[in-house]
């Protein structure tokens, strides 16, 4: 006999479980947008200690809920029935079946009546057309019937009269009605619409869904491509520093030896705690994209082959999974940076003078900083979070009370940088402060003995020279166009200040110097810098001496 001819859009493992590879039975739709069989399910659960998917490892179902129910029989009836995906897998067995025709049941069917359901030969065909109660019924020819089309190509009945078409929609009992029903127990129903409107409100909802989506997915993915960049710059980084190290090493014979081997531990340490933070970050990413990708698959396929009569329940399930996912993508501010270590001459004395204490079990951040830079005083600011050992500084409040400060004084000659590490986060911004300046500077009070003011334009009396929107030079106002450097920086502007030998504060911006901003300034005196307004995040950079 020969057998239907009709073809599927979709892959034959659309359609099969991926547990027994055979066509969905009873399809259950789980919580990471994966389908698999209700008996395949309940074997699964049943086989694994564990309630998680075969596919992604996402999680079914709690374990402790077998434990308030008779067993994993109430856990997977509580899921969703796939309606789409059973809608599908019909069509498929119905095109797939030896076709005969269900009129003279003899001779072979060429086409189906979408409205009944019945194959029909040629003859039967002309007659299905002739009849009078079956003349408005649309038939179709196997040979360009697909799956999909036959799905959504259902009879869509009354819930109440299987024999009459939905006509109308009845949003205050959720049901699709014939006239009838519309006459009779929905008369007292305040809004009843055609039921054709309603299929065009849900397909635009699907589709809507489907854009924010893939939108999700898009952003994810270039989320991904920046942790990768970032892991390749940690990687590059790394192979600097350890080159950097090895040949200072080399050059301080036997003693160096011990400071080579700690100070490769340590880099490698920095680089493995850089690492593991951002594969964390990013492994969960693509849990998440993959979550997104199914979801959008199902929304899909929810929007093109789920039953006109059953469009609603379907798209009422995967609005629910949808809303509940988590479609912002950020990459997280709490992300460790890695910064290459610069070993030149002056750093080579400094490691000599070291070299006694690099026995001590040291953390891995605190050790480089103790020598080979410097940190954020424990005096900051209350609204300041510090975190890296203290190389790295957050606001977290408002925007006054942001003010840090550098833990040892400066050195002549010797450049005191931060590097504004966090994108602007529009977010936490009054929309009325679209400039800001990032003010710096010094002060000439001990940080274990000074008084931070609110702001950095007041408070400070004598002991600071503030460089913003104007220059305050231990109480006088100066007019300076060098303040316009720190106006509005971006993402990974480095600004620094710089003591010389002539006691003269020059202001440093992305490695080039802007001048002097003060003369005759006593020492010792501190660095401070001001996080305000867009500025969230600084991190502190080596010192170096610029030529």
């Amino acid at each position: 006999m020969a057998r239907a001819t009709g073809k599927t859009c979709l892959a034959d493992s659309d359609t099969e479980c991926s547990v027994c590879h055979e066509l969905f039975k009873n399809p259950k739709l789980l919580p990471c947008a994966h389908v698999l069989c209700r008996h395949c399910l309940l074997f699964w659960l049943a086989s694994n200690t564990e309630a998680l998917c075969p596919l992604c490892r996402g999680a079914i179902a709690d374990p402790k809920e077998k434990s308030k129910t008779k067993g994993w029989e109430d856990v997977v009836d509580a899921l969703p029935d796939d309606v789409a995906m059973a809608a599908l897998v019909n069509s498929t067995r119905v095109l797939s079946q030896d076709v005969v025709c269900a009129g003279c049941k003899d001779s072979e069917a060429v086409s189906i009546c979408l409205h009944c359901g019945d194959m029909l030969c040629a003859s039967c065909t002309r007659a299905h057309g002739n009849l009078s109660a079956t003349r408005q019924h649309t038939v179709e020819t196997l040979a360009t019937m697909t799956a999909e089309r036959l799905a959504t190509s259902q009879f869509a009945a009354c819930c109440v009269h299987s024999d009459k078409p939905s006509e109308l929609y009845c949003p205050t009992h959720g049901a699709a009605i014939c006239n009838l029903c519309a006459s009779s127990e929905h008369r007292a129903c305040p809004e009843v619409t055609l039921f054709e409107k309603r299929l065009d409100e849900l397909q635009q909802e699907l589709s809507a869904m489907s854009e924010m989506l893939k939108a999700a997915e898009y952003n994810l993915d270039r989320s991904i491509s920046q942790l990768d960049q970032q892991l390749e710059e940690v990687e590059r980084n790394a192979n600097k520093s350890l080159a950097e190290i090895d040949e200072a090493c080399d050059r301080l014979e036997k003693s160096i030896k011990a400071c080579r081997r700690r100070l490769r531990e340590l880099t490698l340490a920095a680089k493995q705690k850089v690492e593991k933070s951002v594969q964390a970050t990013r492994a969960d990413m693509l849990g998440r994209r993959g979550r997104m990708t199914s979801h959008r698959r199902v929304v899909d396929r929810v929007k093109v082959t789920s039953p006109p009569g059953k469009l609603e329940k379907a798209t009422a399930t995967v609005r629910l999974r949808v809303q509940g996912l988590n479609l912002r993508v950020t990459v997280p501010s709490s992300l460790l940076s890695m910064n290459t270590i610069k070993v030149d001459k002056t750093t080579l004395a400094r490691l000599e003078r070291e070299l006694t204490f690099l026995g001590e079990e040291r953390q891995t951040s605190g050790a480089l900083s103790e020598s080979l830079g410097w940190r954020f005083h424990t005096n900051h600011g209350t609204n300041i979070v510090l975190s890296n050992d203290g190389l790295t500084a957050e606001r977290v409040g408002g925007w006054n009370n942001g003010i840090v400060v550098a833990d040892q004084p400066m050195m002549p000659n010797v450049l005191y940088e931060t590097r504004n590490g966090v994108q602007i986060r529009t977010d936490k911004l009054d929309l009325q402060y679209t400039a800001c300046y990032l003010p710096c500077g010094v002060v000439l009070t001990d940080p274990d003995h000074l008084c931070l003011p609110e702001t950095a334009h007041s408070g400070w009396g004598s002991e600071a020279v503030v460089i913003s929107h104007a220059v305050y030079n231990r109480e006088i106002k100066e007019d300076n166009n060098l303040n316009k450097a720190t106006f509005n920086l971006p993402e990974g502007a480095r600004v620094g200040v710089m003591v010389t030998t002539k006691a003269e504060l020059h202001l440093w911006v992305n490695g080039s110097d802007r001048g002097v901003i003060a003369t005759t300034v006593p020492t010792p005196c501190f660095a401070f810098f001001e996080l305000r307004g867009r500025y969230q995040q600084v991190s502190v950079l080596p010192p170096t001496h610029p030529s």
